[in-house]
């Protein structure tokens, strides 16, 4: 049995969301990785956090 499907909502905490946006953040840059590597594609991504920070990620040297 899964998991149940969780409502889509902001989290309100500010430490919970600056958890919540680091372990997402991180999962997409694996997700990115994994379709770069899988499909030979050149991907790029930009992530502007709620503090303004960029995280950027590239798998073009």
């Amino acid at each position: 049995m899964g998991r149940g499907k969780t409502k889509i909502k902001r989290i309100e905490n500010r430490r919970n969301s600056q958890v919540s946006f680091c372990k997402r953040r991180n999962g997409l840059k694996k997700k990115a990785n994994e379709l770069s590597i899988l499909c030979e594609a050149e991907v790029g991504l930009i992530v502007f956090s709620s503090r303004g920070r960029l995280f950027e990620y590239s798998n073009s040297k």
